[in-house]
């Protein structure tokens, strides 16, 4: 996978209507499972309305609060990252970026995705506008969920 253009790919409405449409009818028999609205929440942040993107922000922000399995957190922390990218929010993008890297050090994934916001900030002319950005005190509280979630 090329991860520069991890930021770039899109959902197309037939698969985010699709996950909908699993998503709610798990939800009319009772609470979802944390496959479904991660899938869900995955196709969210790769629409290209605004809106949903926002929305899969919101799942996935619920699923690292909600779910204790420490790689799925990895994963929630990372598409987070992606999300607030595409939202052009490259502060706070970094932050969960830069949180998964203190927890994962060797984490290639990570490291690529950091560079291609990086690279995007500097496209857009904010590289040095986020390096103290307002998301980072939010941010300090993924920490403390991520190190109590591995005890």
């Amino acid at each position: 996978m090329d991860y520069g253009s991890i930021l770039e790919e899109r959902t197309s409405p037939a698969v985010l209507a699709n996950a909908r449409e699993q998503y709610l009818r798990q939800c009319a028999r009772g609470e979802p499972s944390a496959g479904s609205t991660f899938a869900y929440a995955h196709a969210m942040i790769g629409s290209k309305n605004k809106l949903d993107v926002k929305d899969g922000i919101l799942c996935l922000e619920k699923l690292l609060r909600d779910d204790n399995d420490v790689s799925s957190k990895r994963n929630y922390v990372y598409y987070l990252g992606v999300a607030h990218a595409r939202m052009k929010q490259y502060d706070t993008a970094l932050g969960y970026i830069d949180i998964l890297l203190e927890i994962e050090e060797g984490n290639d994934q990570a490291k690529r995705l950091k560079e291609t916001i990086k690279s995007a900030m500097t496209h857009d002319g904010l590289i040095g506008a986020a390096i103290f950005g307002g998301g980072a005190l939010a941010l300090a509280g993924l920490v403390a969920i991520f190190t109590m979630s591995r005890k």
